[in-house]
């Protein structure tokens, strides 16, 4: 669909032309100037043997195109074909390679070379930034990402969910402008299919509606929930699409920011350390933040050429994958980061709580009592509604080992976290000791509750005292006083729930569900807090600030209750802001986050009943400021006083900053002038992503092309194109001057460390395996071995995915103590039905002397000799025995 499938006229120019030509082209350099690569271009009309430099040098490749009327020419990195006439990417057939990139990223780095499925948003990348050209300034004018998708089947909760996320700019500018950093080896290749989807839904050419079967086939495989045509929730295919994503698009943060981190993480532990009632007040208790600028020069570079100069039939193309041993897994992700401390704190500080019921901020498999969700997936106790959830889950981490010895730990980051994710620090208080604890909690949305009349007339109370008092649990004000009053409360509940909202209650705002959300909660009864120092279930208080704002924030407003004999919707409006959302007065005074207002990008709706209805979702679109509903197929522009008045069920907000779009514009400004400097220097395409959309772009990061000795690691060689922009001096130093980070590069090359360690890799990899072959053989032709060693078939398989290739970090020390049983006298013997295998005396010492671990758990088979031969005769005692390691 769109130009990039339309065939291309002037193909019938090339000639022959085969790979080993190309590669034989890329060890050259340009006949006009002398350039070397990687950034050559040849040019493939019929007898011609031009190679020619690309934009970052002289660009002589398209002069030689527009002075001899050649039209196409090939990447001689990645072997892609540009078409000037055309002016797009074409693809040929098997005289050249197959192009290993998406369709949505361009071949060369300038406006020219941007194909027809990639457009600017508001915001345009500085590098591929349009020039003037007529065309595309009257494109740019044009709205788009106005196309529907069809229903297939009760899908409305799935196209209503993919509307809002395409109208997410920081999301869809980056599969549109960073499309070439889309790989995963993983299956379903989920971002693969929403890269596909949101290219034909930006397409300048779109159609008026299309049909997401790929993504939804895919989303299918991953959750068996959806799986079938019923209706299902909207929130929970976000959460599940997202964090799919996330699994395919996740990388290790760079090793650079290794001692950045532990000094950080030193800085966490002082502050939870040292946490009181005093320290946890609002940022408005506390004194004005800094602007948030990075410091730092640009350091001189001694060249300015790009170089690489080994060939690409080296370059190693296997796509790494990075192994996460998950601390715990609920929902997505459970709670993250925690430590406990004991600190003492003036319990006069803490406001009394109300006898109100407490649920933790926790996902839903992991509690007793589910949030809010489609009733087919879960029900819950008429008194375990909860108050509130944050759909918290670990940070992106894996203990890494190897040799035996334990490595520093791996945090994972990917385009999803670095949108949705936000962090939560809560503290809770023992009331019988006093001890506090206090947690930090990542988020992705959070989960809000509608504050019923009794609950906002306390809000407002309170607001009013400036004073935090527990708000109670929303529609649950009743206490353990018996069947009467369970069954009274039942019907008022359900009676109340058939009476529109105007008839009992005012009007809620979004401001009071957050309020409720924030407000301290008491742990009593049920819910009671785990005391480490009492060592038992004691009464507590918990109170939760905002540590860390996402750049898009994502609001579920609980509508609807499930409870044991019956589920019900709650109708009630939600008033909502379109613009300047303050999330100030519930932010920690410690809070990272300088940007707190945000603006409305889309809300998703639900019309009808719980177990029914229908969703369609309101957006505004990027290009043109309006407001458009999105039912399926149909796309209407509505007034904004519509959207006001929808009944909300999910919100997507995005940080608004005047600041963030004067920055940008100097930018393009500086990127205007002829005198720039003599240097050029490379800067991530992702980063260069964030500044055009994020309100907080953050340091710049240009460790995402590189490996920690400053070079390109060689499996990023092939599409370093897809990595890199190149900026102008003056461009890089306003940059670097004014978010730091870095670090400052304008020469790349290939590491040829790393390729050693590679190389080094490959190598261990083969002798262990070998080995293990070798020796295995032998025990298998023994028939009677004398002793037999137990090994853990959870760690063997890790092992043997590491040693395959399919996993890239060593499984770590041999880890038998699932295993293992210990009996009296410190014997070691297999767990009955435990998962573990056999191995001889000799393959257990040779694992152990790589890896070390234990126990070591040896079954011996002795024969004993017969002391009565006339009684005995013909018969064989064997005794077992095991010893401990």
């Amino acid at each position: 669909m769109g130009e990039m499938d339309d065939f291309c006229p002037h193909l019938d120019s090339i000639g022959e032309v085969t790979k080993e030509d190309l590669i034989l082209k890329s060890k050259g350099t340009c006949e006009s100037c002398g350039a070397g690569g990687p950034n050559l271009w040849a040019c493939l009309q019929d007898g011609c043997q031009y190679v020619g430099c690309g934009e970052s040098y002289a660009d002589h490749s398209t002069l030689h195109a527009q002075a001899k009327k050649h039209n196409l020419t090939v990447n001689l990195t990645t072997f892609r074909v540009w078409c000037y006439a055309c002016e797009k990417e074409v693809f040929l057939d098997s005289r050249v390679p197959s192009p290993t990139h998406s369709q949505s990223t361009s071949p060369k780095l300038s406006h020219r070379e941007v194909p027809a499925t990639v457009h600017p948003l508001k915001s345009v990348p500085i590098a591929v930034a349009d020039d003037g050209e007529s065309e595309s300034d009257d494109d740019d004018l044009k709205p788009r990402g106005l196309t529907g998708m069809k229903n297939i089947g009760n899908s409305c909760y799935m196209n209503a969910a993919l509307q809002a996320l395409s109208n997410c700019p920081p999301l869809t500018q980056f599969f549109l402008e960073c499309g070439g950093l889309v790989r995963t080896d993983k299956k379903p290749a989920l971002c693969k299919s929403y890269l596909k989807l949101v290219s034909e839904l930006w397409h300048k050419k779109r159609p008026s509606y299309v049909v997401p079967s790929s993504l939804s086939h895919g989303i299918k495989l991953v959750n068996p929930l959806f799986r079938g045509y019923a209706q299902q929730d909207t929130q929970e295919f976000l959460r599940c699409l997202m964090d799919q994503l996330h699994e395919e698009l996740k990388e290790p943060t760079p090793c650079y920011n290794q001692e950045r981190d532990e000094e950080e993480q030193e800085d966490q532990r002082e502050m939870e350390r040292g946490t009181t009632e005093d320290d946890f007040l609002s940022c408005d208790s506390g004194g004005e933040m800094g602007d948030g600028e990075g410091g730092g020069g640009v350091g001189s570079m001694a060249e300015m050429e790009l170089l690489i100069r080994e060939e690409a039939g080296r370059s190693i193309s296997e796509k790494e994958k990075l192994k996460e041993r998950r601390l715990s897994y609920c929902h997505r992700r459970t709670s993250s980061e925690q430590a406990d401390e004991d600190a003492d704190v003036d319990t006069a500080m803490i406001p009394e709580p109300d006898n109100e019921a407490y649920m933790h901020c926790s996902s839903r498999p992991c509690s007793p009592h589910p949030p809010d969700a489609h009733p087919k997936l879960s029900s819950s106790p008429p008194r375990s509604s909860p108050l509130r959830t944050a759909h918290s889950y670990v940070l992106k981490k894996a203990q890494v080992m190897s040799g035996g010895k334990r490595r520093s730990e791996i945090k994972y980051r990917s385009v999803i976290s670095d949108i949705f994710d936000g962090s939560i620090l809560s503290l809770v208080q023992c009331l019988t000791c006093d001890r506090v604890s206090t947690t930090i909690e990542t988020f992705q949305d959070l989960s809000l509750p509608i504050p019923g009349k009794e609950d906002l007339a306390k809000l407002h109370a309170t607001i009013h005292q400036s004073a935090v008092v527990k708000s109670g649990s929303c529609g649950e004000n009743y206490s353990s006083q018996g069947w009467l009053a369970f069954l009274m409360d039942y019907i008022r509940r359900f009676v109340v729930s058939c009476i529109p909202s105007w008839f009992w209650g005012p009007v809620v705002t979004l401001e009071d569900c957050l309020a409720a959300f924030f407000a301290a909660d008491e742990l009593k009864g049920d819910n009671m807090y785990s005391c480490e120092r009492c060592k038992k279930l004691r009464n507590g208080v918990k109170y939760c600030k905002v540590l860390r704002l996402p750049e898009i924030l994502c609001i579920h407003l609980k509508r609807f209750r499930h409870e044991v004999m019956y589920s019900f919707k709650i109708s009630s409006h939600v008033s909502f802001p379109l613009e300047g959302l303050n999330l100030r007065p519930f932010l920690a005074k410690e809070c990272v986050s300088h940007i707190t207002t945000y603006d409305l990008l889309a809300v998703i709706c639900h019309h009808g009943t719980a177990g029914s209805g229908h969703y369609i979702s309101y957006c505004q679109n990027v290009i043109n400021g309006q407001w458009y509903e999105f039912d399926d197929q149909y796309v209407t522009e509505v007034h904004e006083t519509v959207v006001q008045n929808a009944e909300a069920y999910v919100l997507f907000y995005r940080k608004s900053s005047e600041e963030a779009e004067r920055e940008r514009q100097k930018v393009v400004s500086l990127a205007a002038l002829k005198e720039s400097g003599l240097l050029q220097f490379y800067i991530s395409r992702e980063w260069l992503n964030k500044f055009n959309t994020f309100a907080e772009p953050g340091p710049i990061t240009n460790q995402s092309f590189l490996c920690c000795h400053g070079g390109i690691p060689p499996n990023k060689y092939h599409y370093i194109d897809d990595l890199v922009v190149i900026l102008p001096q003056n461009v890089w130093e306003y940059l670097y001057n004014r978010f730091g980070g870095g670090p400052a590069v304008n020469h790349l090359y290939v590491c040829s460390i790393c390729q050693v360690e590679i190389e080094a890799l490959a190598k261990r990899r083969k002798t262990e395996i070998d080995t293990f072959i070798k020796l295995n053989k032998a025990f298998q032709a023994e028939e009677s071995p004398s002793v037999l060693y137990c090994i853990s078939m959870q760690w063997f398989r890790e092992w043997e995915a590491f040693v395959k290739g399919k996993d890239n970090d060593p499984p770590g020390p041999i880890d038998n103590s699932k295993v293992a049983l210990t009996k009296s006298g410190g014997h070691v013997q297999p767990k009955q039905g435990a998962d573990y295998g056999q191995i001889s005396e000799e393959t257990w010492n040779y694992l152990f002397s790589i890896y070390g671990g234990g126990p070591e758990i040896a079954i011996r088979q002795t024969i004993a000799q017969p002391q009565e031969p006339e009684s005995l005769h013909g018969e064989q005692k064997i005794e077992a025995e095991t010893r401990a390691g």
